[in-house]
């Protein structure tokens, strides 16, 4: 992908770049890593994914370009303030104390989003490339869940949470020697797993 000087003259081709090289599918899977089993009961990964995207767009000025690791911390920062919204959004509603939570559809705003010119990740997301995201987080998801338990959290941190290896070390309680001789172990079946289900897709890994 080439350097993006400033996120605030992004061209749309230039965003959906940007959003792709973040990893769509395995976005899903941080986004769902974040959801209560209660939110999950109401929401669908993908609807928080894309109320993300699109608050990413409206507050792309303040993102100073630093490279795809930091943009997409930036992502999931705000992927986190916006479930946090929606979780004491329902406290609120469940203790009578506030209105009833507007849906997502509701909250992405679409006056606003035009006043922009451009809708952002709104305006290049189709139902099939929704459709097609999901099956893939579905089978990144069924590709980790077959690695044996001391190697799978590893394994997720490092490639879906893309958390450096002294982080996945510090997190998981492991000397670093041993979470990248786990890593180099459960990441070799973890790709013939994902290639088996994705046949040779490389669009997500």
């Amino acid at each position: 992908m080439q350097p993006i000087s400033s996120l605030e003259r992004a061209s749309s081709e230039q965003w959906n770049r940007l959003i792709e090289s973040v990893g769509p599918a395995a976005m899903l899977l941080v986004v769902r890593a974040r959801m209560s089993p209660a939110m999950l009961a109401r929401l669908a990964p993908e609807d928080v994914w894309q109320e993300t995207l699109l608050h990413a767009w409206r507050d792309r000025t303040q993102c100073t370009w630093q490279g795809l690791p930091a943009f997409r911390r930036w992502l999931i920062s705000i992927l986190e303030h916006r479930l946090l919204d929606l979780a004491e959004a329902a406290e609120r509603k469940k203790r009578g104390g506030g209105a009833q939570p507007l849906s997502l559809d509701a909250r992405a705003a679409p006056a606003e989003a035009s006043s922009l010119g451009f809708a952002g990740p709104i305006a290049s997301t189709t139902p099939s490339r929704v459709a097609m995201d999901r099956e893939a987080a579905t089978a990144i998801a069924e590709a980790l869940q077959e690695l044996p338990e001391e190697l799978r959290e590893v394994v997720r941190l490092r490639l879906i949470e893309d958390l450096s290896m002294p982080e996945v070390a510090e997190r998981t309680g492991l000397g670093l020697s041993a979470a990248q001789h786990r890593f180099r172990k459960g990441a070799e079946s973890y790709q013939r797993a994902l290639a088996r289900r994705l046949r040779g897709d490389s669009r997500v890994g």
